[in-house]
């Protein structure tokens, strides 16, 4: 079998590759991000709905299988959310899609004079670094050592605690 180089990525034909570089990060935050918040409502929704089915199927006294069987359905639903936790990463991409996003505003926002090699390196350095901190916080939570509640639980702990 021949060897194949790798195709070639947006930023190596690009005049801005930085900014390329920063788009093309920002693309696939935007599609994990709602891929995740699709997959957390997705189970939400299952874990509800059987829930609700197993209530409802003990109380028309069917039989003890069809029962525990809902039943396990549930506790399955709710380990998968647990081993995999959807909300923190649809939280995580959407934090890390935003900072993002703002930083290539920002770019946007420079005359087109201003876009020199220091812009384009800050820009590189800012999405280098909102990449890092997403991975950090993924690594952390697969590890278990992410148990410090999501951001805006916190954001809502300083309210009622002020």
């Amino acid at each position: 079998m021949p060897f194949r180089a790798a195709a070639s990525q947006p930023w190596e034909n690009s005049d801005d590759p930085a900014l390329a570089y920063a788009m093309q990060q920002l693309e696939w935050y935007r599609r994990a991000k709602g891929r995740a918040r699709r997959l957390h409502q997705a189970g939400e929704l299952a874990i509800l709905l059987s829930t609700a089915a197993t209530v409802v199927v003990s109380a028309l006294r069917a039989p003890a299988a069809a029962t525990a069987s809902l039943a396990a359905v549930t506790l399955f639903l709710t380990g998968v959310r647990q081993v995999f936790n959807p909300n923190e990463r649809w939280v995580s991409t959407s934090v890390a899609w935003l900072n993002l996003h703002q930083a290539v505003t920002r770019y946007h926002l420079l005359e087109p004079g201003e876009r020199n090699a220091d812009a384009r390196r800050a820009l590189l350095d800012r999405t280098t670094e909102i990449m890092a901190a997403e991975n950090r916080s993924w690594t952390e939570q697969r590890l278990g050592l992410g148990n410090q509640p999501p951001p805006m639980a916190a954001v809502v702990e300083l309210k009622h605690g002020s």
